[in-house]
């Protein structure tokens, strides 16, 4: 049995302009960027730091599928 697994995405600009506030866990993908945070369920995008450090380490290798 295979599965897929989808995270929440978008471009930076598409990020920045929609300030989601992410449940606590929740990735969300910068498909321009290649970078991502982690919600905490209370803080908005905006004001979340990258995973990896503020300047989003290359912690994680994403391959994007359209």
């Amino acid at each position: 049995m295979s599965a897929t697994i989808q995270l929440r995405r978008g471009t930076a600009a598409q990020w920045a302009a929609a300030n989601p506030t992410l449940a606590a866990g929740e990735p969300g993908f910068e498909t321009d960027t290649n970078k991502f945070k982690i919600g905490t369920g209370s803080i908005a995008w905006n004001s979340l730091n990258y995973a990896g450090g503020a300047e989003g380490a290359d912690v994680l290798q994403v391959q994007v599928f359209s």
